[in-house]
């Protein structure tokens, strides 16, 4: 049977923080979109995270597609469920760095990044805005790498998904029709860019 988004956010909150595996059923749900999409063979989920060389070190990244010992696409998940306003901060700036680290070695590999975003947790700043909504604007000003803007620690694609723990399992994610248009773009643009970079891997390319 298919992953449904709405299980892997209850398979996360049904674990312990301390559960390195937490974000398994996740990266399965998106592995299973990529597939649906065309691109088979994209690893992580159950497996291990896969470890990719960058410039200053190696990195685990939760999801990998990686072709003749080259990475061609990455995907890193998250989840941000306590203390929104002291880790939506750094959640930016580690993004930025890990993105930079590989892309001096593979400056054509594709990024994207997940993260979860409970809103029972989220606060009006002073400014009149969420802490969720000023995390979105600022991943989507560094989403933004397509050729020829190839600045490193910039990516291909950021896909925020706003879930409510209070609410019952099975109903705790937050505005599902958007949600999945947005889930749709983010698969979609990280594939097209994939295929751009790599015209042989497109499904329809033989």
């Amino acid at each position: 049977m298919p992953i449904m988004l709405s299980e892997a956010v209850d398979d996360l909150l049904a674990r312990p923080k301390t559960d390195s595996g937490r974000l398994n059923m996740l990266a399965s749900y998106c592995i299973q979109e990529f597939a649906a999409r065309g691109l088979q063979g994209v690893r992580g989920g159950q497996a291990d995270e896969v470890g990719i060389r960058g410039f200053g070190r190696q990195k685990d990244w939760d999801l990998a597609y990686v072709l003749a010992d080259k990475p061609r696409l990455l995907v890193s998940l998250k989840s941000i469920l306590k203390n929104l306003s002291g880790t939506v901060p750094n959640r930016l700036d580690d993004l930025m760095g890990e993105a930079a680290n590989v892309q001096q070695l593979q400056p054509e590999v594709v990024i994207g990044y997940v993260v979860i975003v409970d809103q029972a947790e989220d606060r009006i700043r002073r400014d009149g805005y969420t802490w969720s909504e000023v995390f979105e604007s600022n991943l989507r000003k560094i989403a933004i790498r397509k050729a020829p803007l190839w600045n490193q620690g910039l990516i291909e694609g950021i896909w925020l998904i706003r879930i409510d723990s209070r609410r019952e399992s099975g109903d705790r994610v937050v505005n599902v029709e958007d949600l999945d248009a947005r889930g749709t773009n983010f698969f979609t643009s990280l594939l097209d860019e994939l295929y751009l970079r790599e015209p042989a891997l497109r499904p329809d390319s033989a």
